[in-house]
């Protein structure tokens, strides 16, 4: 018996190992004020007959009279995936901060918390993992600086200066 419980402890340590993991992230793009969602297959394997939802509209950068622009609308979100290789990933810019953290007329386009429901399968087993962003504490956080960055847009205004 305890040679059974340690095949199971082994084989579903292998299957943790080597599994596909959909990972669901926001992040703000360096050099930038855009939040940004991620959605990624972070494991090792395809995850196969993926399917994502969300539980809100969310209207890239608040433009909610354009429904094409409704992130729950889009393929991503309706239409079945075959197959999510390892590392594939999805991204969809969302807003500038100060539309959904800071402007009191666009929560209902752009709301500051949602969830995105990831469905799968791997190796006969089916995956469902809710996956709450929450983007209220992006409030007043600030990007680290990259110097690189920073100098060549001071090298650009001192050309735009000269010519």
């Amino acid at each position: 018996m305890a040679s059974e419980a340690s095949v199971k402890a082994i084989r579903d340590q292998s299957e943790a190992m080597l599994r596909p993991y959909i990972t669901v992230a926001p992040f703000v793009q360096p050099q930038s004020l855009i939040l940004f969602l991620r959605i990624r297959n972070t494991g090792r394997t395809g995850a196969k007959n993926v399917r994502l939802g969300l539980d809100k509209d969310f209207f890239q950068f608040g433009q909610k009279s354009r429904s094409e622009v409704n992130l729950r609308t889009l393929s991503a979100f309706s239409v079945p995936m075959d197959c999510m290789a390892p590392g594939a990933e999805l991204i969809f810019a969302l807003a500038q901060g100060d539309h959904i953290l800071g402007d009191a007329s666009t929560p209902a386009a752009c709301p500051a918390q949602f969830s995105v429901t990831s469905i799968y399968e791997f190796s006969g087993k089916r995956v469902e993992e809710v996956n709450h962003v929450d983007l209220r504490p992006y409030i007043g956080s600030s990007e680290e600086g990259n110097p690189i960055v920073n100098e060549l847009e001071n090298i650009r205004k001192v050309m735009e200066k000269k010519y």
